[in-house]
Formats: structure tokens, sequence, C-alpha cells
């Protein structure tokens, strides 16, 4: 079954109470497409491990997934740490495991290893990790970027272990998320690309004799005509054009391969049915840009070929704040019942 994803700064700058948070996120509880909820990480951002547990508390339904970066914190504090709120969230909880990134934004929280460095440390993280959530006796551990003596932890993971979700398109991310992930994050690209994408992932997760589930994550401007579609489409262009950076969320020095990639894809505004780059190139590269423009029978039948090439999930954002709009609540309806 087709699953829906979406993403959520619960905590925007500037709000000094809860109260407009609180209203962001019991919208979303009341949806019935609505999945999980991505909630971000980035060191400037309000901390998503305050703004998690605070969701949980408000909601019945509503499912995290927290990003979370090795490297703040010690692999068995974060086992415990998210152990614990997956017993609070009532096995609501998926794990987003973020290695890359802006090499900036990652100093700022005295993190300076080198990338490749980065994916090694993150192998050896999620196996302290995985050990502590299932280990039924202390352990020790002595790798080379962590030790520690006698883990073990008293509340274990309600689901066993709690999911994990990550992305990336470097070699070493790709081998990181064949080990580790449960469900591979992919970036919105034309039906060639996420095939090639599916293909490469897979192969490498049937070296650890594992298998593996994919999102694909996308921008939707819906219309009941493509050309109410398109007003939509380009007046989001407009405003994040008008807007003098306010949208950025990409660094110049950033040179991950998942966001040149992203890049050449701009040499063409439109690919397949109704696959648009214009805010990719306007955005620089950022991830979630990547859009689908059209009415709902362009849309259906494009997230069906996805389906068939091995998507089981879609993060779905929209507008020029790749926010979450109840009015695409029937329509991703209708995709569950006919893809289902």
């Amino acid at each position: 079954m087709i699953e829906f994803f979406t993403g959520l700064q619960p905590l925007e700058a500037g709000e000094t109470g809860p109260d407009a948070m609180t209203a962001r996120v019991r919208e979303l509880d009341r949806s019935e497409v609505i999945d999980r909820v991505l909630v971000g990480y980035s060191s400037t951002w309000p901390h998503n491990h305050a703004t998690a547990p605070f969701a949980l508390a408000l909601t019945e339904k509503f499912s995290p997934i927290v990003a979370h970066r090795p490297g703040v914190m010690p692999p068995a504090a974060a086992a415990r740490y998210f152990a614990t709120l997956d017993v609070l969230a009532r096995g609501r909880l998926a794990i987003n495991v973020v290695v890359g990134g802006s090499d900036k934004d990652l100093r700022r929280e005295s993190d300076d290893l080198p990338k490749a460095e980065r994916y090694r440390r993150a192998v050896e993280y999620l196996d302290v990790v995985r050990r502590t959530w299932t280990s039924p006796e202390p352990f020790d551990h002595h790798g080379e970027y962590y030790t520690a003596d006698a883990v073990k932890i008293l509340t274990k993971p309600v689901q066993g272990q709690v999911p994990i979700f990550m992305g990336g398109e470097s070699d070493d991310a790709v081998d990181f998320g064949a080990r580790h992930a449960d469900l591979y994050m992919l970036w919105g690209e034309p039906f060639a690309g996420t095939k090639e994408r599916i293909d490469r992932v897979r192969a490498a997760a049937e070296g650890y004799d594992r298998k593996m589930r994919f999102s694909l994550s996308l921008r939707l401007f819906l219309g009941d005509t493509d050309d109410d579609a398109w007003a939509q489409a380009r007046a989001a262009e407009r405003q994040i054009a008008e807007a003098s950076g306010k949208f950025l969320r990409s660094s110049s020095t950033d040179t991950s391969v998942g966001r040149q990639r992203a890049l050449a894809l701009t040499d063409e505004e439109l690919h397949d049915d109704c696959f648009w780059t214009g805010l990719t190139k306007l955005l620089g590269g950022f991830a979630n840009s990547q859009a689908l423009v059209g009415t709902e029978e362009r849309i259906l039948n494009t997230f069906g070929t996805y389906r068939d090439l091995g998507i089981d999930a879609f993060l779905v954002t929209t507008g020029a704040e790749a926010a979450w709009d109840p009015a695409l609540e029937g329509f991703l309806a209708r995709v569950k019942k006919e893809l289902a």
C-alpha cells in the first residue's frame, strides 16, 4: 500500500510560543492520508528533540520521522533517547539518519569530520544503536570512533527497533543505507533516474542480505486543468524569485553528489509527463524542490509509474514554502485507493 509523508517545521523562526505549532501539528493529526511527518534537523533550527516529543504529546496519530545526526550525541545515549521516545509515542516513531549535508552547518555543532569519515562513523554508530536496542545482556564496545562499557538500557523500543530512514547519493551513502536503512529516501527524479537509483541501492542491500523500501520526495502543483496547475507553479516560482534568498536551503559550497545530480536535471525544465525542475534551478538544488505539475489524472498516472518502479512512499509538499496543504487530502486519498 502506498504511504504518504510530508514535512513540518513545528516551531518556526521568530515564534515565541507554541500556539501556532500546536495548530499545525493538530491539523496533520486530523489527516486521513498522511502516514508520517518528517521533522528536520539543522544546527540553527529549533531542536527537534524538543519539538517532536511535544507534538507527540498533543496527538493520537501523528507519526514523526525525527531527523538525527550521528555525532551530536554518543550512540548509546541516542539509542536510549529514541527507545524512550518510541515508548512514549506508542510505536509511532521513525528516525531519519542524516550523515551528509552542509559542512558549515555540521561545524556549528563541533562536527568537523570529512564526509567519508562521517559515513564510516555512522556505520559504527548504528551498529551500537541497534545492538543497544536488541542485546539482552550488557555489552562493551571499543571501536574506531566510540568506546562504551557495560551498555544496557531498561526501556526497549515498542517496535523492537525504531525504523531507520536515510538518503544520499554518494557511494558511501549507498553502502551505509544498504547496511542499516529500512527505507531509502530519494530526491525527486524522472522515471529513468529513479529506476537507476532504486536498482543501485537494491543491489547494494542484497549484498548484505537485506531488502529495501523507498520513498520519493516531490512538490505537487495540482489543478483542475493543466493551465490551473501551471499557474500555481509559476506563482510559487515568482514568490521564491522575489524573496531575496528567504527560501534557500543549500549553500553554494555544498558539493554533495545529490545536489549536483539534481542541478544536472535543470538543463531541461520539463521531464517525462509532468516532472518540473524550475524550482530546483531557482533554489540551487535544494532537495525538495523537484515537482509534479498537472491535473489529478496526470499526477495519479505519474505516481502509478513510480510505484511500478519500486517506490513505496511519497513525501509530498506544495507551494513556495514546501509545506503541507490540506487541499491535497482528497486527491491523496484517491491515490491510495486506486494504487492499493
